[in-house]
């Protein structure tokens, strides 16, 4: 990684891309580890309704993943990434003035909306900007720089909440700032004149019969819908241990800055020298155990613990799950084909918090020991699925790798 890390910092692009994922995290964490415990504490919602608000950001995630994907590659990735910033400084203003439960549907989805704008096109931009070998260290950068923001937001949380200060006007002026350093500091790389060919977008309906492809976003579903149990149920378990906003938001910190320190590590030691299908399986699994033990984690530190295990399995799927994408994708196609894997994790995520949240108020709430069991039960199931998926899916993954060149993979993409 030594090598590739050094190609990549010489990349003036991709760094002014890095900067960018830097403060679209920061302002994203600067409400998801409080968010869900203002709405059920502060604006008195059930917890069905605060898994509808997030449910509902994101289905409209979808929606953006898939029209952002399509018309930043017909119009300019620069332009739909500064809109996308835009939308979600908007939805974060919307929240501060926010009293009612429709108001918080609304603005979530518009949030929904700019983050499915702004995701996919970010990642097809790092993916544009660096050589096809050093596309899993780019991605595992983009997480090093992502939770770097991450930990700047929980540092500002804490010093927020800890003067009962709600930040969603500073999350509102950082997205706004990204909208304009998007617009007008990123190069731009809308194509004009008679050279430039856009693929019509009937072409797009290939993704539809890619069959590997599509196996392989349901698995991504699935993983996702994981995933996105972790900013629903963390907040909401500390408030039942810790009853703090703060020591929440200093959770999120401590991982955060365990993916700076460790990433890094694990793409050379880990990432660069297993099958990235074994790689997903193992990060699922973690994800699983430690949403599981968060149920017996009763302390500040056994909290964090099982935080950590989730922050393990984060490092190991996500920059495989986005190198994977690059793998099956043509070139020309790559903005379509993060968008359609942003529209799944959008649609994993939309199940995983409306179901999450209906299972944990059914099964007793975050003090009860049932929905801690139900996760684990979830974690054996999908561990299954993922084996029996690994197994179907190294053989040919290996194939491809010996069979055919990176020229010919650029050109045709993966089968």
């Amino acid at each position: 990684m030594t090598a590739s890390t050094g190609s990549l910092l010489r990349n003036k692009p991709y760094l002014l891309l890095l900067i960018a994922v830097f403060f679209m995290h920061m302002a994203s964490y600067l409400v998801i580890p409080v968010f869900p415990v203002f709405l059920q504490k502060v604006r008195v919602l059930s917890l069905s309704q605060v898994g509808i608000i997030l449910a509902a950001g994101s289905i409209t995630y979808q929606i953006g993943s898939l029209a952002g994907g399509l018309m930043s590659d017909r119009w300019g990735r620069r332009s739909i990434l500064a809109l996308g910033a835009f939308l979600q400084g908007c939805a974060m203003a919307g929240y501060h003035f926010s009293h009612s439960y429709g108001l918080f549907l609304l603005f979530s989805s518009v949030n929904g909306l700019g983050l499915g704008l702004l995701a996919p096109t970010i990642k097809a931009m790092i993916a544009d900007e660096v050589d096809e070998s050093q596309r899993t260290a780019a991605f595992s950068w983009r997480g090093i720089l992502a939770h770097s923001g991450i930990i700047v937001a929980g540092l500002v949380i804490t010093w927020m909440t800890a003067g009962g200060k709600q930040p969603f006007l500073v999350a509102a002026f950082v997205y706004g700032a990204l909208a304009v350093f998007s617009r007008f500091i990123l190069p731009d790389d809308r194509c004009v004149g008679t050279d430039c060919k856009q693929t019509p977008i009937k072409e797009y309906r290939h993704i539809l019969t890619h069959r590997s492809f599509l196996l392989f976003s349901v698995i991504s579903l699935l993983i996702w819908a994981v995933y996105a149990q972790f900013a629903m149920i963390l907040p909401l378990r500390g408030e039942h241990v810790l009853h703090s906003a703060t020591m929440i938001g200093l959770i999120w910190t401590i991982n955060s800055l365990s993916v700076v320190v460790l990433q890094g590590l694990i793409s050379r030691f880990v990432l660069q020298r297993i099958n990235p299908y074994l790689s997903v399986t193992m990060g699922t699994i973690l994800l699983g155990t430690g949403l599981t033990l968060m149920g017996w984690a009763n302390h500040f530190l056994t909290l964090c613990g099982a935080a950590l295990l989730f922050i393990l399995g984060e490092m190991l799927f996500m920059p495989m799950l986005d190198s994977l994408v690059t793998h099956f994708a043509k070139e020309e196609w790559l903005g379509a084909y993060f968008g359609f894997s942003n529209f799944v994790s959008g649609l994993g995520t939309a199940l995983g918090t409306g179901l999450g949240g209906a299972m944990v108020e059914k099964l007793g709430g975050v003090g009860s020991k049932y929905p801690w069991i139900g996760y684990g039960v979830i974690t054996l199931f999908l561990a299954a699925i993922l084996g029996l998926f690994a197994v179907y899916a190294i053989p040919r993954h290996k194939n491809n790798v010996l069979d055919s060149s990176s020229k010919n993979r650029r050109k045709e993409g993966a089968t």
